[in-house]
């Protein structure tokens, strides 16, 4: 069994995480809140990442630029049905979205909706963990040491214990920034 194929396997969880929470508002207009927007656009859907270039102006504006013109208004229709709470603006040929101040009402939302996405990465961390203590069973019946085996799940332990740690402190900073006016 390949210690680094789960310590990868782990880290996959925690990145899921990391971008997951990075599309929730923390009150300041980052690209990654409209990035993975889906566009109807040439006869098909696609996150608007990849029909145009995305760009912070300032805290509270994003600017956004579709490579194709033609496409300026299947952005700002995604934009208005996403219920972001934002207003698209469109400006010759480009789109601004400005991000409206945070209530203290949302930001609570959005704190409960981030401890939601951090448990389903602890979630995520324990089914991996369970894969491979299921497999360590298995090469025990097939002729792996009690040893070896003991050696193993201490190790799935401690790389579990500190990706838990780390999903705990990208939830305590992102709470911070949430609730920072």
């Amino acid at each position: 069994m390949n210690i680094e194929l789960i310590k990868k396997d782990i880290d996959k969880c925690v990145l899921h995480v990391r971008e997951d929470l990075s599309q929730i508002r923390t009150g300041r207009a980052t690209p990654e809140l409209v990035e993975e927007i889906v566009i109807s656009a040439y006869e098909t859907t696609s996150p608007l990442k990849n029909l145009a270039t995305i760009t912070s102006v300032d805290v509270k504006t994003i600017n956004i630029q579709p490579w194709d013109k033609s496409i300026q208004d299947n952005v700002v229709n995604a934009l208005e049905g996403a219920n972001l709470g934002f207003t698209p603006i469109r400006e010759g040929d480009r789109v601004l979205v400005k991000t409206p101040d945070l209530t203290e009402e949302r930001r609570k939302e959005y704190v409960k909706i981030m401890k939601e996405r951090i448990e389903d990465g602890r979630v995520a961390v324990r089914q991996v963990r369970q894969k491979y203590m299921k497999e360590i069973e298995q090469a025990q019946k097939d002729g792996l040491s009690e040893d070896g085996a003991d050696r193993l799940r201490e190790e799935i332990e401690k790389i579990v214990k500190e990706a838990n740690e780390e999903i705990e402190n990208i939830r305590v900073v992102k709470e911070k920034d949430l609730m920072t006016i």
